[in-house]
């Protein structure tokens, strides 16, 4: 199910992302007309913009964990240290993007008739 719907998320990326930004746009806007300054209207849209903000910044390190690289440590410690330059941030991504999960050891199976025991 989870998949059937992830997968027409990624379909048409393009409208959901244009319908989820419409939508913010109209959630900011409505508060507009009941606000007596702009101060207090765009103090949503500042917080919203530091978490967009915070999550590009962490982009890499969030990568390297969902693909469990061999070195998420190291990127981790690559973007939350040189992360505010720009060609350490682009490092710590590429690195993240091309870098080896980590995999479970191959297995051999068990010759015919052989007995297995268990724990």
């Amino acid at each position: 199910m989870i998949a059937a719907i992830s997968g027409v998320l990624m379909k048409h990326a393009y409208w959901v992302l244009l319908a989820v930004l419409f939508l913010v746009f109209v959630v900011l806007a409505i508060p507009l007309g009941m606000t007596r300054s702009a101060d207090a209207f765009l103090a949503p849209a500042r917080m919203l913009l530091a978490l967009i903000g915070l999550a590009l910044y962490l982009l890499p390190s969030m990568l390297a964990v969902h693909r469990d690289c061999k070195a998420t440590a190291w990127i981790i410690a690559l973007n939350i240290l040189l992360g505010w330059t720009v060609f350490g941030w682009v490092i710590a991504i590429g690195w993240a993007a091309s870098g080896k999960p980590r995999t479970a050891p191959p297995t051999l199976p068990a010759p015919p008739g052989a007995v297995i025991t268990g724990h």
